[in-house]
């Protein structure tokens, strides 16, 4: 399928890394992929070769300070997680919207969120504009909707390692469990958030974000085996989306044909294969919405 890279603004006017994956006829709909934190774009590449390869344009992209979008030192480099959502994403659904408008026919635009991308769907501005959005392995930060090990764990490294590292180096190196090398500013967001109740709602205000206002359908992919995103910041965070027409589905580890999936697995080559026909499937309105009971 043909494959263009491209750099398009952010609403700020900071030039962002993309990638559009094309069928070669009309798509019958364009995604854009809102990634997570830590993971380049390029990362996404297969599963948007395959979407494309039955229809659907994809337009993946690396937020401000990460992949090919890191145009600054990081210590010098002012992102944060809102600057993400906010300015970068809403600008990657304009640049979606503006390429259905202009090549493809008006087709609809829907979003995919991995992790903090389903987060990001209700901070963007342009989440009310989207025709409908699939959520994959995500939930809210809130660090009391964790076991308790794992909150003590992520207690002590957003109170205190990242701090640290963070004025020590001036970043927030990927081997500390993040992936890619960050901006200070992304996790200290994140760390502030996590360790509020009701994590960026709380943090923001209800009313600051947009979860409560989007009406667009919405199918959520939770994986059973997900220590990121486990059963209770998964539901908190499709809990958020109060508007919206929602769908809601655990895939196990099984139905993939594996003994562990995790948070990124979804994504792999040879993995994640069955995943990607269910989304292929609720974007091309091959199936009804349900709304959750």
């Amino acid at each position: 399928m043909p494959t263009e890279t491209l750099r398009f603004p952010a609403l700020d006017g900071r030039l962002l890394a993309a990638t559009i994956h094309s069928p070669d006829g009309p798509p019958r709909a364009v995604a854009v992929m809102f990634g997570a934190l830590g993971v380049p774009q390029q990362f996404y590449g297969p599963f948007a070769a395959w979407l494309a390869a039955r229809g659907v344009a994809v337009l993946r992209f690396d937020y401000r300070g990460c992949g090919d979008s890191r145009d600054l030192p990081l210590r010098r480099d002012p992102a944060t997680l809102l600057d993400w959502a906010r300015l970068d994403a809403a600008a990657a659904v304009d640049l979606a919207s503006d390429l259905a408008s202009e090549r493809w026919g008006g087709a609809p635009v829907w979003a995919i969120g991995h992790s903090f991308g389903g987060q990001a769907i209700g901070l963007c501005p342009r989440g009310l504009d989207l025709a409908g959005a699939i959520v994959v392995a995500a939930g809210s930060g809130d660090l009391e909707l964790f076991a308790p090990k794992v909150r003590r764990s992520l207690r002590l490294q957003f109170s205190v390692m990242v701090p640290l590292v963070g004025a020590v180096v001036g970043y927030i190196p990927g081997r500390l469990g993040l992936g890619e090398d960050l901006p200070r500013g992304v996790v200290r967001q994140w760390a502030q958030w996590a360790m509020t109740p009701d994590y960026v709602r709380g943090a923001l205000g209800r009313d600051a974000t947009h979860f409560h206002r989007i009406d667009a359908p919405m199918w959520f992919f939770d994986i059973a085996d997900d220590t990121y995103a486990p059963a209770k910041p998964s539901a908190a965070l499709r809990g958020w989306y109060t508007r919206a027409r929602t769908s809601h589905r655990i895939i196990t580890p099984a139905e993939l044909g594996r003994t562990s999936v995790g948070h990124f697995g979804g994504f792999r080559v040879g993995v994640g294969e069955p995943l990607w026909q269910a989304m292929l499937t609720a974007i091309t309105g091959d199936v009804a919405v349900r709304r959750d009971v």
